[in-house]
């Protein structure tokens, strides 16, 4: 089922790719963005004009087509050009092939991540039924900052991109690449030992702008960071919690982390992650974090989550006006938690809603450090 859905996404990702090109070309942040545009719009060009001659014959709808195919070859030109080869990072920031280091399809020529993610963010943050119009100006400017630093900062220069090929792996029906982001702060001293913190992604795809969006908080904390990526998200698909289990093994034996200080955190579709892989490997976790999250109460329910997690500490932080994961959810997991001996700690705030975390980035970065000071005895720095 998950396979099949895999590939509907895959597909449902290339429409929309394929939709928002008059976009990209108009409002793109790069000249390679806009370039990657005008590869849409080439194609839509063929699509649809193709389609018109081959079912009316129509002459103006034939050199349409043809016009599109020639400039669809130079166009292929420019990106074999522009192609520049992509490894894992040799500085702070990494990104891994866990199966295949550096893997052979990553190499990239359009920043297609930041782009598109930046036209998906703008029209989302901008639909009022879904995100309050403060919340989606404040959730862009965040975004939009995140994006201009990836770009800028030396530390992601030639990193290899999840999204290089994603859409072509869901359509073979494979939710697993295998693959993670990392950060490591720098240390403040010979042997300095870290602790780490996993991160999963929501819905979408793992995005390197939120490797540095957390980037603050690994540094106030002293933790590295690992951050897996999982297909759209689907946490709760099999393999998933396999996923995180090889991104933690892999932080572990990167860093030796002070095991007191491992949190494992999820936002949005990353919380059905956190809760069942704290339920199948307690032991690899000092603290859970949920932040604007899906809690899953038969998982958070269950005998392994309860016996695992009884009397241990648990973040929840979560928006009242969150129409995606709905407040009235989330009170139900907190209560069950806390029936069953967890120790809860909740950040509500009334005016948020789904994008809390870009919108209040600050914010969010102070509640978990303090949350993690005063809960998991983490020195804040």
């Amino acid at each position: 089922m998950y396979r099949v859905k895999a590939v509907g996404v895959a597909l449902g990702r290339w429409v929309v790719v394929i939709a928002l090109a008059p976009w990209l070309v108009a409002f793109g942040r790069t000249l390679r963005g806009r370039l990657e545009g005008l590869f849409g719009v080439v194609i839509q060009a063929l699509l649809v004009a193709g389609t018109v001659w081959l079912v009316t014959d129509s002459a103006l709808a034939g050199c349409v087509a043809l016009g599109a195919l020639a400039l669809f070859v130079p166009l292929c030109g420019v990106a074999v050009w522009g192609m520049r080869a992509a490894g894992d990072g040799t500085g702070p920031v990494g990104s891994h092939f866990l199966r295949d280091e550096p893997a052979p399809e990553s190499v990239g020529w359009a920043d297609i991540e930041n782009e598109y993610a930046w036209l998906v963010a703008v029209l989302v943050t901008r639909l009022p039924f879904l995100i309050p119009a403060d919340e989606g100006r404040a959730a862009r400017r965040t975004i939009h900052e995140l994006m201009r630093a990836t770009e800028a900062h030396p530390d992601y220069r030639g990193l290899a991109l999840v999204t290089d090929l994603q859409g072509n792996r869901l359509l073979r029906g494979i939710l697993d690449p295998q693959h993670c982001y990392t950060y490591r702060p720098e240390p403040r001293e010979p042997g300095e030992r870290f602790g780490m913190l996993v991160f999963l992604h929501g819905h979408g795809t793992n995005m390197l702008f939120v490797v540095h969006a957390l980037r603050p908080l690994c540094d106030r904390l002293r933790l590295c960071l690992v951050a897996p990526t999982f297909g759209y998200g689907n946490w709760e698909a099999p393999g998933g919690s396999a996923a995180i289990e090889r991104a933690a093994r892999f932080g572990y034996e990167a860093w030796n982390p002070d095991p007191a200080r491992v949190l494992l955190a999820g936002l949005s579709q990353g919380g059905a992650g956190v809760g069942r892989a704290a339920a199948d490997r307690p032991d690899r976790y000092a603290g859970l974090v949920f932040v604007s999250a899906t809690m899953e109460l038969p998982v958070l329910g269950s005998e392994a989550f309860v016996s695992g997690w009884k009397g241990r500490a648990v973040l929840v932080v979560q928006g009242d006006r969150d129409r995606n994961v709905r407040p009235a959810t989330v009170d139900a997991a907190v209560h069950q938690l806390e029936a069953d001996g967890v120790r809860v700690t909740q950040h509500r705030d009334p005016t948020a809603a789904h994008f809390l975390f870009f919108a209040q980035l600050e914010t969010v970065t102070d509640v978990v450090c303090d949350w993690a000071r005063k809960a998991l005895g983490i020195p804040r720095a």
